[in-house]
């Protein structure tokens, strides 16, 4: 095994993936159950952050006293988790365009493949499970993890250290927000930002991406780009 080969780190949402509603309804249900609160994540900019996160900020609107907030906050994720993988059947979630080819040319190059996800680590291989992806990931740094997303991205690297031997320094974050870029800086890894979720690319381009694309669909360039072809 080469323990120096490239690793590359993809955000699940928007970069490889379509497909949120059954989520979103994850979030609506257990707010409800656990909270009796009717709120939803719409009045949220929710991009690039992580499911507790995006829990927290949901209860802290609907002004939820923080102790309450903590006392049921594990048990309302678990519920998020058990609503999503008994609805995610029901729902389309495709793959972005040029994403299976390139996972598949990543992998004949033998680029070792994880996550830096804000998803709960259940929702993510759901996910991914769903759109006929997961087989490419096996571990990763989710938002089980944490709800600071550079945590989540230490994880991974640990993981793909811990479970793979990895020793090498190229280090590829790939994701469609300013949020995936930010995460990377500490730990000054290369950033691929595509222009597939809500975020344009000039505004990719402002928040210091390494490289900005439009989308996945020119593997080859993309390709280039991680692996120097």
């Amino acid at each position: 095994m080469n323990n120096n080969r490239v690793l590359a780190l993809f955000d699940i949402d928007g970069t490889l993936v379509r497909g949120e509603r059954c989520h979103y309804q994850a979030y609506v249900q257990a707010v409800k159950k656990f909270y009796d609160l009717d709120e939803d994540i719409s009045g949220i900019n929710y991009a690039g952050k992580t499911d507790p996160q995006i829990l927290q900020e949901v209860l802290e609107l609907g002004e939820i006293p923080k102790s309450d907030i903590e006392k049921k906050f594990q048990a309302c994720l678990e519920y998020m988790v058990n609503y999503y993988q008994a609805h995610v059947h029901q729902e389309n979630i495709k793959a972005l365009g040029g994403v299976r080819e390139l996972l598949g040319e990543l992998e004949n190059e033998e680029v070792l493949l994880g996550l830096a996800t804000g998803n709960l680590e259940p929702i993510a291989h759901a996910k991914l499970n769903q759109a006929g992806i997961n087989d490419y990931f096996s571990f990763g740094g989710f938002g089980s993890d944490s709800p600071q997303r550079p945590c989540l991205v230490k994880k991974a690297i640990e993981r793909a250290q811990n479970l793979y031997g990895y020793q090498g320094d190229k280090i590829f974050i790939i994701g469609d927000t300013p949020r995936d870029v930010a995460a990377a800086k500490p730990f000054n890894l290369y950033t691929v930002a595509v222009a597939t979720g809500q975020y344009s690319v000039p505004e990719l381009e402002k928040c210091g991406a390494d490289f900005v694309l439009e989308n996945l669909e020119d593997v080859d360039g993309v390709l280039g780009i991680i692996i120097g072809k």
